[in-house]
């Protein structure tokens, strides 16, 4: 069984029944929703793993709540349908998971397709997060290199001794060595 929670979007109580009862199959713990407002709201207080949205929600437009909830990152939304036109294929590529289910809902397709996109969406947050990890350390270098370049310069040293003092210093005021590298280019513009 699984411990995924997921947030169920529909306004017909009819469908939001029969597809929880086909989720609780799987151990998933639900939410439901009515509508696209009250579907943003609970996705911020529960950020669930998913969201499976029926296209036809009352209220806010289902594209633009599934777009507030992938935008803030509250979720993941998977999108119920029953006619996929090229206008839904266009508003679905911009979604985190280019994936949806069609009506009549079959249990098995339902099944995979929230184990498939639950997995997908993690594994795009966790390559975000090694991106932002290596940005950050891209960044970093750049601004140690142009502090090295700024000690060379000013004190006319080789770049092995610019990086001892740039090293240094930062161990002295005990602060990381592309901050130091930050205070050395301030300074010298």
């Amino acid at each position: 069984m699984n411990s995924y929670s997921i947030l169920v979007a529909d306004s017909s109580e009819t469908s939001r029944k029969k597809l929880c009862e086909l989720l609780t199959i799987k151990g998933y713990k639900l939410f439901q929703a009515t509508d696209g407002a009250g579907a943003i709201r609970i996705s911020r207080s529960i950020f669930p793993d998913l969201v499976i949205m029926d296209v036809n929600l009352w209220g806010i437009q289902a594209y633009e709540a599934g777009r507030v909830i992938e935008e803030d990152r509250l979720s993941t939304v998977l999108f119920i349908t029953n006619h996929a036109s090229k206008g839904f294929y266009e508003k679905l590529q911009v979604m985190n998971v280019y994936a949806y289910i069609m009506k009549p809902i079959q249990q098995e397709q339902l099944h995979q397709t929230v184990e498939f996109t639950i997995r997908n969406a993690r594994k795009i947050r966790s390559l975000e997060k090694k991106v932002a990890i290596l940005e950050h350390s891209l960044e970093s270098r750049k601004k140690i290199d142009r502090a090295k370049g700024i000690l060379m310069e000013k004190f006319k040293i080789p770049e092995d001794e610019a990086y001892n003092i740039l090293r240094k210093q930062s161990m002295d005021h005990c602060i990381s060595m592309d901050k130091m590298a930050e205070k050395i280019i301030t300074i010298n513009k």
